[in-house]
């Protein structure tokens, strides 16, 4: 059975020049495995200079000081949420990362979706670092899901990463404006939650379980050293987005298996 194609919006923030050479190819590659067979629209908050011929609604946006243009995503989204409300779905996406294999409609839900966070997925010995300050609006104290183990029952943690999210347009506008919120309440009180807007993702979706949850193929690390990641998972995932080394934060060796696993795919 055919479905009719959805109107899908793809967010994104580029702050500050170090960022600005990777919002191009983020959005090249998602032009060519981002759920081809529905109808995307890319939204791009950024200071870049006006030339735009990536094919995305630019809104032009001031530059600030890091952490806050992460921090503050929702305050950006949600300016242009009448706008917004046109699609049928919204997803974030870092703009240092690549789409390298299909992302299709096991995306789309009836709800939220969330992708595991590579550190902390499939490793019960990982304590994911949920925020631990009890005055902050993200504190969680520990969060999961009680798996039985040889008969005994243990706790799954479940840590979702800030890289790529979204979900039905209703669910996810309703999550940004609680997190907006919860996040200025935050600064009010001059605190800052420990992972930013990704430890406020983590608290909205222990109260709202996500109706996806996508396995680390969706925010595949950084460095892909494969002989260790496997190690820690007990299996291998196949790279669908990926999160792109930085010079200015990871290592030569890093990019260098980046790019040896995208010609291998």
């Amino acid at each position: 059975m055919t479905t009719k194609p959805k109107k899908i919006a793809l967010v994104c923030i580029c702050l500050n020049q170090p960022y600005w050479e990777f919002v191009r190819p983020m959005i090249a590659s998602a032009r060519e495995f981002f759920l081809s067979s529905h109808n995307v629209d890319y939204f791009l908050w950024s200071d870049m200079p006006e030339e735009n011929d990536m094919g995305a609604t630019v809104i032009p946006t001031e530059p600030i000081e890091w952490p806050m243009p992460t921090l503050l995503r929702y305050n950006l989204f949600l300016q242009q949420e009448q706008k917004l409300k046109e699609y049928d779905y919204i997803f974030y996406c870092d703009a240092d990362m690549r789409f390298v294999s299909t992302v299709g409609d096991e995306i789309l839900g009836d709800g939220l979706t969330a992708a595991q966070h590579p550190m902390y997925a499939l490793r019960k010995q990982y304590i994911p670092p949920y925020e631990p300050n009890q005055m902050s609006t993200a504190y969680i104290k520990r969060a999961g899901t009680i798996m039985f183990e040889n008969g005994s029952p243990r706790l799954e943690p479940v840590y979702a990463a800030g890289g790529f999210q979204g979900g039905k347009t209703e669910d996810f506008i309703k999550a940004m404006k609680v997190m907006k919120q919860r996040i200025d309440e935050d600064l009010a009180n001059d605190y800052i939650a420990i992972w930013n807007d990704e430890s406020h993702w983590n608290r909205y979706l222990l109260d709202n379980p996500p109706a996806v949850v996508l396995s680390p193929s969706y925010v595949y690390p950084d460095s892909l050293i494969k002989s260790y990641y496997e190690k820690l998972w007990g299996r291998n995932f196949l790279p669908r987005i990926i999160t792109i080394t930085k010079k200015f934060t990871l290592s030569k060796e890093g990019g260098q298996a980046v790019n040896q696993t995208i010609q291998n795919l």
